[in-house]
């Protein structure tokens, strides 16, 4: 009697320790890490970061992607010590290539397997039972940047080894930089540039191999905490607070990896922060410059309203305070600002800035974010524009278009032929006005992505008007203030025209001095999106977020502003 009253008291015991832990001790299948060898030079990697998305995509919280920049086609860039370890201790030399839960599914003496076989073996290893269940908790202090992780592990069986090891990995994404073959991927373009995902910055335990675990048999509770301070760069690269995630798993060695696990982040001492700026030209010849901010509420409280002052290197000075905001803890949310207007006057790059002032009304200074802008407006004299296109080897997948700002087409090309050849096309232009010239690329890699020096330039009576180097992912667009061989449209400049709000986001009011006949709203493709006749009002509350162009027709002719649809 007295033994089994024994019994219960260490079972009442045992149930109250797990009942403190957030580890599973319900047994269940694998989830599965690819670890994926790429490089900035890899022109098929895109097509491997695509192929690991849609996997993630169709097994949510149970595959999890580790891109190791490591190699030759790295070029040194976004590498590190420990990542360039993981791919010599394997010989990794061919690029899309992965490792699925670092597992051999073939006879073959590695388990780096190219990019075709991350799905079927990925579909094997989660069909697989682990023998042990695998948490990890992580709270970053954003004052002092210090890490905290806590990665707890139960075993519902018997390892096959006596010996695993744990690791813990920290990765970052939206790092914005240079990729070739970028078309391939065409989801992660951002401008002309590479947004680069899931990218691995180092071991959170310092060891590429990971900790020892010496207490595998059935029924094995495993509780590690790891204190670690984020560095403010890691290989030239901003280590955001943001942008962080932290992955566990625990193997058998090196090879076969037993579980894996991504952590809850949550933060200490954290404020609302801004984690995106975005400024660009507006869709026509105007200067203005639609601006928007991403923010990210690491602060508890909830943010009700923002107050942001913004601008560039050249103007700075505006000030807006958005009320109405909901943005909760752990939360993201769009904030549009203000259109700019006249800040710039020729072709540059310039730098934009926002940061949060007050929050909720109470007043604050927190860092600031910038972006850059390439203008891309330019005024042309004369009525003939020479445009000179250079296409790479690839012809076939470069074409242009010139058009009026109502996307009517007054001339395009292409496809070329497959090979670098440069053809001289003469522009004429009909009217006075807004056009724009646009040079596309299939591949979404621009024209100078390593298969050739491709590139365009446009000049008009007066000699060069600009030049562009070809690197420009899908599209290159520049707007252009023409003079043309008849002046029948001059009376729309003379016509008082006005549209507000802009950004607008139920109803876009119209000012015209004139009586208006028809009211035409097309979006960036030139399809019809609404037509309406004498109105002061178009209700765009169904409109997708984007760029439209207004048109309204007069007795004096036709004008035509762009929006932004909140």
């Amino acid at each position: 009697m007295r033994k089994a009253f024994l019994f219960v008291i260490l079972l009442a015991s045992w149930t109250l320790a797990f009942s403190q832990t957030f580890v599973s001790t319900t047994p269940s299948n694998k989830k599965v890490v690819i670890e994926e060898f790429t490089g900035i030079n890899c022109g098929w990697c895109p097509q491997g970061h695509l192929f690991v998305n849609d996997i993630m995509n169709d097994h949510p919280d149970q595959v999890f992607a580790i891109n190791i920049h490591a190699g030759g086609y790295a070029a040194n860039t976004y590498t590190t010590a420990e990542g360039e370890r993981i791919r010599s201790n394997w010989n990794v030399t061919s690029f899309p290539s992965g490792m699925v839960n670092r597992t051999k599914f073939t006879t073959s003496a590695t388990p780096v397997y190219g990019r075709e076989k991350f799905s079927p073996y990925t579909n094997q290893a989660l069909a697989q039972r682990a023998c042990a269940n695998i948490a990890a908790r992580c709270t970053i202090n954003s004052a002092t940047r210090i890490m905290t992780v806590n990665v707890e592990l139960f075993y519902t069986a018997d390892s096959q080894v006596d010996t695993n090891y744990l690791s813990v990995a920290l990765l970052q994404d939206n790092i914005l930089g240079p990729q070739s073959g970028m078309g391939l991927n065409p989801t992660q373009i951002v401008d002309d540039q590479y947004n680069h995902m899931h990218m691995f910055r180092s071991f959170v335990n310092g060891n590429a191999w990971g900790d020892t675990i010496a207490t595998t048999d059935s029924g094995s509770f495993v509780s590690k905490t790891y204190t670690y301070t984020i560095p403010a760069t890691i290989s030239n690269v901003p280590v955001r607070l943001y942008d962080l995630s932290v992955i566990a798993f625990v193997a058998e060695g090196k090879d076969n990896i037993i579980n894996v696990c991504k952590a809850d982040i949550s933060y200490v001492n954290g404020t609302p922060t801004l984690t995106k700026m975005a400024m660009r030209e507006a869709e026509n010849c105007d200067v203005e410059f639609p601006t928007y901010v991403s923010v990210f509420n690491m602060g508890y409280d909830t943010i009700r309203s923002l107050e942001i002052r913004y601008g560039t290197n050249v103007r700075g000075g505006y000030t807006i305070t958005r009320s109405g905001l909901n943005i909760g803890y752990l939360e993201r949310d769009t904030v549009h600002l203000p259109v700019m207007t006249g800040l710039f006057s020729s072709l540059a790059i310039y730098t934009g800035y926002a940061k949060i002032i007050g929050v909720n009304g109470v007043t604050v200074d927190y860092d600031s974010i910038t972006c850059s802008l390439k203008k891309v407006k330019k005024n042309t004299s004369g009525d003939t524009l020479t445009f000179e296109l250079t296409t790479d080897r690839y012809g076939s997948e470069t074409t242009f278009k010139f058009m009026h700002i109502d996307r009517s087409v007054v001339d395009s090309g292409g496809p070329y032929a497959n090979a670098s050849a440069t053809h001289t096309i003469k522009l004429a232009v009909p009217h006075d006005g807004c056009y724009i010239l646009e040079v596309y690329d299939d591949s979404g890699d621009g024209i100078n992505g390593g298969y050739g020096n491709g590139n365009f330039s446009l000049s008009d009576n007066t000699g060069l008007l600009f030049t562009n180097d070809g690197r420009f992912g899908a599209k290159a667009q520049y707007f252009l203030n023409c003079r043309g061989t008849s002046n029948d449209i001059d009376a729309a400049s003379a016509i008082d025209f006005a549209i507000y709000p802009n950004p607008v986001g139920n109803t876009l009011n119209i000012y015209c001095d004139q009586e208006v006949s028809k009211i035409e709203v097309f979006d960036m493709q030139g399809k019809t999106i609404t037509v309406a006749d004498n109105s002061t009002a178009v209700n765009v509350s169904s409109f997708c977020t984007g760029t439209y162009v207004v048109r309204i027709t007069t007795d004096e002719g036709v004008a035509v502003r762009t929006f932004v649809k909140e």
